[in-house]
């Protein structure tokens, strides 16, 4: 898909600190590591590039049932409208209704948190603290949370964050108080320097993040896309870039049960045979990363930090500008030769 000018702004750089702050990992160069958005221009954009092709869009109406019949699915709204289809996709978030009338939704075993505040600055504010580069800050494990605190500059305004990749049903997931670390994290940031020194933290926003695919993403009359069949990068929580692919992959499916006039659970089958095909191997292998958030050990970032080939791989796969699982080898061997490098050399 063309850019659409739905992308606000590109990062050409950044800095990833492990926990210890002992050392930083830095990403030099014009070429971008990340694209930027406004969610609500880019979710408006969507909207109308969705109308242009002759989609019907009901604003202000929530989806309350779905029901299965033997020719169709019915759908209710909370106006008490229905609306009756062939097929239905879920792509209604984390909570996703759609999967919870099917019986394939998630549960609090499979998610996490993320709580996040977007700030509108200048553009010579922006310049200062982050260049016109954009340059983007990773914390990991920061305030020793098993997630990340993010700073991510746009055009006009700088998104802050952090997302624990825990589950909600563990009791360390509640040991922390999520705000406090937020408003800690802010003062490190300043203490840094940054982010400005007045920026006013203001009304933090939180969001549910699956932590895994769900087992099944497909039924009678129904496939799953997006975040709603958890498909997220368990290392960075980002879930765009799978939201758009998984959609694109159960738009080809369901022309192909149009012309096959087949709605049935075995033919829809395929849609999940295909995006494992396409970025599943990738989810599979970071979701084994994630354990890297439980453990104390900055040895990875003390590595790439001393070798630039190493951090380009790893700033590309966590930003999903590279698959892990085609690079995987090449990335252990990276990885073994600066840590060779690194032991011998002493």
């Amino acid at each position: 898909m063309k850019d659409e000018g739905l992308i606000e702004s590109y990062s050409r750089g950044g800095f990833v600190y492990p926990p210890s702050l002992d050392y930083k990992v830095e990403s030099p160069g014009n070429e971008p590591i990340a694209a930027m958005i406004l969610r609500e221009k880019f979710d408006d954009g969507l909207v109308k590039l969705a109308i242009d092709s002759g989609a019907t869009f009901r604003d202000g109406r929530v989806v309350e049932d779905v029901t299965i019949h033997e020719d169709s699915v019915s759908t209710k709204l909370t106006d008490g409208s229905h609306i009756e289809s062939q097929i239905v996709i879920g792509a209604d978030g984390a909570w996703s209704t759609v999967a919870k009338q099917f019986g394939l939704h998630q549960n609090h075993e499979n998610m996490s948190i993320a709580l996040v505040q977007e700030y509108p600055l200048s553009s010579k504010t922006l310049d200062t603290f982050f260049t016109e580069k954009r340059i983007c800050h990773v914390h990991m494990k920061v305030q020793g949370i098993a997630g990340y605190g993010w700073v991510f500059p746009k055009k006009q305004h700088l998104n802050i964050g952090i997302s624990v990749f825990e589950s909600l049903s563990k009791k360390s997931s509640g040991e922390k108080n999520l705000k406090e670390v937020f408003t800690n994290y802010i003062h490190l940031l300043k203490e840094n320097n940054i982010i400005p020194d007045n920026l006013k933290i203001g009304k933090i926003k939180g969001a549910a993040l699956p932590l895994y695919p769900l087992s099944k993403t497909f039924t009678d009359r129904c496939l799953l896309c997006g975040d709603a069949a958890g498909l997220i990068n368990p290392v960075s929580g980002e879930g765009i870039y799978y939201a758009m692919a998984s959609g694109e992959i159960a738009a080809g499916v369901i022309a192909d049960a149009f012309n096959a006039d087949e709605y049935s659970e075995r033919f829809l089958s395929s849609y999940q045979k295909r995006w494992k095909d396409d970025f599943g191997k990738d989810i599979k292998l970071l979701m084994r990363f994630t354990k890297q958030w439980t453990k104390e050990n900055d040895k990875f970032v003390e590595l790439a930090s001393k070798d630039e080939k190493l951090t380009a791989m790893a700033l590309g796969i966590l930003h999903g500008g590279i698959s892990i699982h085609e690079q995987r080898w090449k990335l252990a061997r990276r990885y073994l030769y600066v840590y060779f490098k690194e032991l011998f050399s002493k």
